[in-house]
C-alpha cells in the first residue's frame, strides 16, 4: 500500500514574515503496514540524512526534546499544522526561544520547521522534503547550525535553529 507524507515548513526568524509551504503531491514510497523502525531510530536517521546535506547542522538535545513533544501534541490532539488550533500560533518559535535562553538570555534565533505526516522509511521522507524546494531551503539554510528532530506515531518534526 502507498502512503502519502504530508509536509510543511516555516521559514524565516520571524513569525509574521513566515510563510507556509502547500503539502507535498504523493511521493513514490514504499509499500509497507507500519514503521520499520522506532519513533527514535526515525528521528536519528532523519538527523543523519538532514546532516548529510548540510553538515553546520549539530543534533541538539533541547530542540529534540521540543521536536518529540511538538510531534506528540499534534498527534494526541489530532491535528497536523504549524499553528497549534488553540492558540492559532506557530509554537515553533517558544520552543526555539526556550532552548536558546538556555544558553544564552535575551538572544534571538532564526528558526525553521519541517513537518511530515505518513508511516514511510526516513529515506522516502527526506527524499520528499529535498524534493520541495521550500523544505529543502530549510534544510540548506546557512542561518541554522542546530536542529532536532523528534517523531511520535506517524508525525516527524524537524526544528532548526541558528545559535
Amino acid at each position: 500500500m502507498a502512503l502519502m507524507v504530508f509536509v510543511l515548513i516555516w521559514t524565516h526568524s520571524r513569525p509574521s514574515a513566515a510563510q507556509q509551504s502547500r503539502p507535498l503531491p504523493m511521493f513514490p514510497q514504499a509499500a509497507q503496514s507500519g514503521p520499520t523502525c522506532s519513533e527514535e531510530q526515525r528521528a536519528d536517521r532523519l538527523y543523519q540524512l538532514a546532516r548529510a546535506e548540510n553538515p553546520r547542522l549539530a543534533r541538539d538535545g533541547c530542540l529534540a526534546t521540543q521536536a518529540f513533544m511538538r510531534a506528540k501534541r499534534m498527534s494526541m490532539g489530532g491535528y497536523f499544522d504549524h499553528e497549534d488550533p488553540k492558540t492559532g500560533r506557530n509554537p515553533v518559535w517558544d520552543a526555539v526561544k526556550l532552548c536558546v535562553h538556555i544558553r544564552r538570555a535575551g538572544a534571538r534565533a532564526p528558526a525553521g520547521e519541517n513537518l511530515s505526516k505518513g508511516v514511510d522509511t526516513p529515506e522516502n521522507i527526506h527524499k520528499a522534503l529535498m524534493a520541495s524546494p521550500t523544505h529543502r531551503k530549510n534544510i540548506l539554510d546557512p542561518r541554522f547550525n542546530h536542529i532536532g528532530v523528534g517523531c511520535y506515531g506517524e508525525i516527524c518534526v524537524e526544528l532548526f535553529a541558528g545559535f
